[in-house]
């Protein structure tokens, strides 16, 4: 007795692309909550003094899904430093074209004294890189990876 297909292909092939649509705004939804948990971590940071403003105006993240990005976090300007938050986005623009297919949550701080600042000792986005690490493993599980 043959095995007869009842449901048309294209049915399957919808829903298919239906149920990669539905976890692609999951992951999505996903990394704008931790792309936010790690922009609060990483401004509610005390551990350095910005005298400019520039370095935690540069402060930010971007979502990207092959190449186009998604969303953008405001990149605030603290204090004076417009210049902060104009290299913050364009650093983070820079940076997801390494990742044309894909869907990447990119946390930067985008002043080119970042690294130093950092080297110093200082925590500009180290805490909020272990926090991301943590919350990401944990939340895509919950949603059915790995």
């Amino acid at each position: 007795m043959p095995i007869t297909q009842l449901t048309p292909m294209s049915e399957i092939e919808r829903y298919t692309e239906e149920q990669i649509e539905r976890l692609k705004i999951s992951i999505l939804r996903t990394f704008m909550y931790i792309g936010e948990a790690c922009l609060n971590k990483a401004r509610s940071t005390d551990s350095y003094k910005d005298q400019t403003g520039n370095l935690r105006s540069s402060i930010g993240y971007i979502i990207t899904a092959d190449g186009r990005v998604i969303k953008s976090s405001d990149f605030a300007i603290v204090k004076s430093g417009s210049q902060g938050a104009k290299d913050g986005l364009a650093y983070a623009k820079k940076v997801a074209k390494e990742f044309p297919q894909s869907v990447c949550l990119i946390v930067v701080a985008g002043m080119k004294y970042a690294a130093y600042v950092s080297a110093r000792g200082y925590d500009v986005l180290d805490s909020s890189e272990l926090c991301a690490d943590q919350m990401t493993e944990s939340l895509l599980k919950k949603l059915g990876f790995r």
